[in-house]
């Protein structure tokens, strides 16, 4: 049967939290919004039919169908009536034609007839179609324009599926889920330098090519762990990882990391964990806010959109999903992001922002009233405030600001006894 009722999004979620997974499931959300023909574009193995489910899964209720046809097992010579047997079927729930550019010109007359007179204001199917990247921009480039694909890409909303290459953050989440649900799987041992190889495979056939190998290797190689050279010695397949990568990290890149984290240590570090003193004042600096320009290009583009808005807008209340919604992350991701390369949780960091600027106004004005500071920095409660303050410091706000305020005349009259001499 080529045609078929499925609801794999249950036992099937997404797995992974990289930026690209992120931004296809939130793309996802706005479409299921709709009741607008879908045209889903990507490789075989990328996860279409995973789009689909979510897609009718956020738009429709569990009673409506979801009916999965593939077009090239269609007769020649009975389109209109397979179509209208499958809307038939698909009710008010979802109908899925997979290799849509499988279509004769007859049958693709058909298709269009109903495409242009679909009510999406009434309960009629939801429509979706998908063909790959390949056929998709071949159409766009080299086909005429009136081709069918060519058609669809103005008559439908688009949906493109990224590769694994695209989303290679994720293959340790899809090993770790493929051992977790599958006994033959779930012995399977890869040691970290094997990791590093899968991720930087190309991938060609995708997540189902990733699912073959770990079934090949949990057959070949099912005890011992998996290094390397087991990985090459067993799946040849897999050995062009690109020249460029030796395993480990070339001096370039350790450097740039090094240059990074010293960055963000200067960003979040308050550099005096004891008591204020005044003698060390003239070598101790705090710059509020940080240049987040320079670390740019040396990190993970999201945590450098995080840390930006957190710059901009850490006097006001901020939280965790508000600052993942503007880095395009989801929220545990970026909490990960945070830990691993700011080595402080968000929380943490904010924090140390907020006190460090109070620490700038409280050596800028001798006069200023903690109370103020404590409101100009994005702290609500004047306790809390002082007790986060003295615990990073090491004094409280008030003495810091006497202490600080002290030095300064001090080194004042020295200057000026200096002069008169």
């Amino acid at each position: 049967m080529s045609t078929v009722s499925k609801r794999f999004f249950i036992t099937q979620p997404w797995i992974g939290s990289s930026d690209v997974l992120f931004k296809l499931k939130q793309q996802i959300s706005l479409l299921a919004e709709s009741n607008l023909p879908v045209h889903i574009i990507g490789q075989p193995g990328s996860g279409k039919h995973l789009a689909v489910s979510h897609l009718h899964y956020l738009d429709k209720v569990n009673s409506q169908p979801l009916i999965v046809s593939c077009v090239n097992q269609w007769a020649d010579n009975c389109a209109i009536k397979k179509l209208d047997s499958l809307i038939a079927q698909s009710l008010s729930g979802t109908l899925y034609l997979k290799n849509i550019d499988a279509l004769d010109t007859g049958q693709i007359d058909a298709i269009k007839d109903y495409w242009l007179n679909l009510n999406t204001n009434v309960q009629a199917p939801r429509l979706i179609t998908s063909t790959t990247i390949q056929k998709h921009q071949q159409a766009l480039k080299h086909t005429p324009q009136n081709s069918f694909l060519y058609w669809l890409h103005y008559h439908s909303l688009e949906l493109n599926i990224p590769t694994l290459a695209q989303r290679r953050e994720d293959i340790p989440a899809l090993i770790a889920h493929y051992k977790a649900t599958c006994q033959h799987i779930a012995k399977l041992q890869i040691d970290d330098q094997a990791m590093e190889w899968l991720k930087h495979y190309s991938w060609p056939g995708n997540i189902r090519q990733l699912k073959h190998c770990l079934d090949t290797l949990s057959i070949l190689s099912p005890q011992q762990e998996n290094t390397k050279q087991t990985l090459i010695k067993t799946l040849p397949i897999i050995d062009d990882v690109p020249t460029q990568y030796s395993g480990t990290l070339s001096t370039s890149t350790r450097s740039k990391n090094n240059e990074f984290l010293t960055l963000l240590q200067s960003l979040t570090a308050c550099r005096e964990p004891h008591a204020y003193h005044p003698n060390n004042a003239a070598t101790v600096q705090h710059p509020v806010p940080v240049n987040l320009q320079k670390i740019a290009d040396k990190s993970h583009p999201a945590l450098v959109r995080a840390l930006q808005y957190v710059e901009e807008n850490f006097k006001r209340p901020v939280n965790l999903s508000e600052v993942a919604s503007h880095a395009c992350v989801s929220p545990s991701h970026l909490s990960f992001l945070f830990k691993r390369y700011v080595g402080l949780s968000f929380k943490q960091t904010l924090l140390r922002l907020r006190i460090k600027t109070a620490m700038t106004l409280l050596r800028e004005d001798p006069l200023c009233r903690v109370t103020k500071v404590c409101d100009d920095v994005g702290f609500s409660d004047l306790s809390f405030f002082v007790r986060k303050f003295k615990s990073v410091v090491g004094v409280s706000p008030g003495v810091y600001r006497d202490q600080h305020a002290k030095h300064t005349s001090r080194v004042s009259r020295g200057r000026q006894t200096t002069t008169i001499s």
